[in-house]
């Protein structure tokens, strides 16, 4: 097989993708990679590919097999890695995930998702200052990033940093009016200050927000 003859495997894959068929475009994947002149970056992304098509199958484990081998052959595959870290954060493995996290973060150290997620797995660890000083640096680069405000207001809410909590919750507020969880989230530090007048508005807001975004789904 020459050359032309991968270039044809590869738009077969996709297209077969593009289209819907998962299961025609994996058996195209695994032939391209089952060949001799295969190169390894063509390797990776071929197994990159048939991690995310197995992911959508429901066929973890092969998913996660599929997201290694990538690895193996392209070191620097950093979807491979934010691949492995989601799906170990899905399964509830924090550390196994933040190690994931922190790898794909060493070659794409600007990914603002990324970071906040990493952020979320520090904080379901009960680690409340490491989280916060990463969504501090989601916000740092991204100073709009609004789940990292949400996000951050949570964890300072948890170490009874009300001030900063209140602060996080206003700004993601401001950047999304519509945001019900932060109003609630808002209200509950209100409420614990004994500002129930407060607390009372944002709890009527939150759920008049929720209803209304219940209701929308639905149409």
């Amino acid at each position: 097989m020459n050359n032309n003859e991968i270039s044809d495997l590869i738009v077969k894959a996709y297209s077969h993708q593009k289209n819907g068929e998962a299961s025609l475009a994996i058996q195209v994947w695994n032939e391209l990679i089952n060949h001799s002149l295969v190169s390894q970056e063509l390797s990776a992304n071929a197994h990159l590919n048939l991690g995310n098509l197995h992911l959508k199958q429901g066929n973890n484990d092969i998913a996660y097999e599929s997201m290694n081998k990538a690895i193996s052959a392209n070191p620097n595959s950093s979807e491979a890695f934010f691949c492995l870290a989601y799906m170990e954060q899905e399964k509830e493995n924090f550390k196994e995930a933040i190690n994931f996290f922190e790898a794909a973060l060493k070659i794409k150290p600007e990914d603002v998702g990324a970071i906040n997620n990493l952020g979320n797995c520090y904080d379901r660890l009960s680690k409340s200052h490491n989280s916060i000083k990463i969504y501090s640096k989601a916000i740092s680069i991204d100073p709009e990033y609004i789940a990292a405000y949400y996000n951050r207001g949570n964890a300072y809410s948890k170490i009874a940093e009300d001030k900063l909590a209140l602060n996080d919750f206003n700004k993601a507020i401001d950047l999304d009016n519509t945001f019900y969880q932060a109003y609630y989230n808002r209200g509950s530090v209100y409420k614990r200050l004994g500002k129930i007048e407060l607390a009372e508005e944002d709890f009527k807001k939150a759920k008049k927000l929720a209803k209304f975004e219940i209701e929308q789904s639905k149409k």
